[in-house]
Order: C-alpha cells, then structure tokens, then sequence
C-alpha cells in the first residue's frame, strides 16, 4: 500500500511535484536528502511564490523506510544520490525515476536489484527553476509503468491514483518503453538544437533550418530504436516535429536554460548517449557527433568563465 512517499530532488520537476504532494499528503510526504540538501530545504522551498516547508529525511541518518521513491534529479547527479536510497529503501520501497534519457531505469536496477523500479516521464510541463525559485503554470502528465503493462499491476495503479488524488495528472503506458524513446527524441531534438541555435520555440516553426536540425537529430533515435525494437515509428517523429513547430512560442527548453543560468548540461544523456548507442549496435550518428562537440564545448567554456570569475571575487 502506497502511504509513506518521499522525492528526491527539488529543481524544476520535484518542486512542482513537490508542491502537490505536500498540500494533499503533509503528514506522510518527505524530501530525502544528505545533510547539506537537507539543511538547505529546511529554509523552504519556493514554488509559484509559495514557501513550502514539507518533512524532510536526513539520507545519512538513522533508516526511515519508505513504500515510494520519486527521484527528479538531473542524470549527471544519480549515481550520487543512489547513496541517498540507502536508509529509505528496503525491498518492499518502489523507486519511480522521472529523469530525461533512457538509462536511469537500468542504473537503479543494477544498484537495486531486489527492488521495483518503475520507467517514469513527464511531460508537457512548462515547470523552470531560476535560482532556488521554481514556477509553473501547467502541471503535465506523469506517465508510468513497467517496460510493458498489458495488464497493469496493483502497485502501479496505487501509485497512479495517489498522484491523481493529488491534482497531477497521471497515466499508466501499455508499452513505456516506446513513450520514454519518444521523449527522449524530443529531448534530442528540441533541447539540443535550441541550444545551437539559442532558438525558442516561437522559431521552431519559423525558420527551415531549425526544422532541418530537428528531423535529422531524432531520424537518428528513430535508426537505433528500430535495431532495438523500441516502436518508434516515422508517424512519431513527424507527430514530434509538429508538435515542438506549435509549443507555446515564448517558452525555452530547459537546457537552453541550463545554458543561458551557466549551469551544467545532460548533454551526456542526450548526445553522448546516442553516440554510444551507434557505436554499440553499429548505426551512424553524424549529427549528434556534432551536437555533442559543440554543447560539450560550450558547456566547458561557460563553466570555466564560471570558475575563473568566482575565484577573482575571492581574492
């Protein structure tokens, strides 16, 4: 029975589902951290103007076992925070990852064998974090389930109507493995592409080139899902290139973001991931090659800039 719940992670994603599940579930709702995550959250949590101040679980202390786990941190911080799981997780604890990319499931597993670990996305939210603030005006849907759910499972219901119950829109995939490839094509598409380009979504549409990029960055998941048997279909990738040719036009993915704020990128889990997939099962990828070089470069110099500007303010 899905009672005691606790989410790691509280940026733009956890936050906002931070903020359902705390006003609906205070009493048995908690954010699972170290003791210098836990501190910080301690001072509150910002969300559409609303300080939040939910429970919290102090990861290095004494084991406080939970029946779910959400995790909504970035993929560069999982294996870190898999430290995290260590005094809320027992084999009974189900871990629900709601990451970018198409690895986070199997790394848990590996370090949870004994557990359920769930596939999770979100989509459709319009959530952003701009320093310890998060704001959003549309919730999404939190998609979930095992790899396939022809006959959904009793514990993947529970989970389902508990975040319903909460005001987030939740739906349990008969084939999740073809929707977590399909956001991630978009991911491929849209975040990295709008990086190049410095593009919002009001120009996706607008200018030939942009579309170019986006078709031949996600023509290329479409080539390795197909030596995988994941479903993805070409009816998908064009459904994808209309739907971000129509996304709200002022809004900015999230890791233009990321690079507009100087924060690191999951250029790894996007790009990086799709270049060791050609090489694993022998399909070119050209284009995010280059995508991957350049966000990469970008990425380091910015973060170097960073450095070098923090450490003259400290002399």
């Amino acid at each position: 029975m899905i009672n005691k719940v606790g989410i790691i992670g509280t940026g733009a994603v956890g936050g906002m589902i931070c903020s359902f599940l705390y006003k609906e579930y205070s009493d048995s709702f908690y954010v699972v951290g170290n003791s210098q995550r836990t501190e910080r959250n301690k001072k509150g949590i910002k969300v559409n103007n609303k300080v939040l101040h939910p429970k919290t679980i102090n990861s290095e202390g004494k084991k406080n076992i939970l029946d779910l786990v959400i995790i909504c941190v970035k993929n560069y911080d999982l294996e870190s925070v898999l430290k995290d799981l260590l005094t809320v997780v027992d084999n009974h604890t189900i871990i629900l990852p709601l990451l970018n990319g198409v690895t986070a499931t199997d790394r848990i597993k590996k370090a949870f064998p004994g557990n359920r670990v769930l596939y999770g996305i979100v989509m459709r939210t319009d959530a952003a974090r701009r320093q310890y603030e998060v704001t959003f005006s549309v919730s999404g849907e939190i998609q979930l389930g095992y790899a396939q759910n022809e006959e959904y499972a009793q514990e993947i219901v529970e989970i389902r109507d508990y975040l319903i119950q909460a005001g987030l829109p939740a739906k349990i995939y008969r084939d999740m493995l073809r929707m977590l490839w399909r956001k991630w094509m978009i991911n491929i598409g849209s975040n990295q592409v709008s990086v190049i380009t410095g593009a919002k979504f009001k120009y996706f549409g607008m200018f030939k080139e942009i579309e170019v990029l986006l078709r031949a960055s996600m023509g290329e998941i479409l080539n390795i899902a197909q030596v995988r048997n994941i479903h993805l279909t070409e009816e998908d990738l064009e459904d994808v290139v209309n739907i971000l040719i129509h996304y709200p036009p002022e809004k900015k993915t999230s890791m233009l973001q990321d690079i507009e704020a100087r924060r690191r990128t999951e250029i790894d889990s996007f790009a990086g991931t799709v270049r060791e997939y050609g090489k694993k099962y022998n399909v070119k990828t050209p284009v995010n090659d280059v995508l991957y070089y350049g966000i990469k470069a970008k990425e380091k110099v910015y973060l170097m800039e960073k450095q070098e500007e923090a450490e003259r303010e400290g002399q």
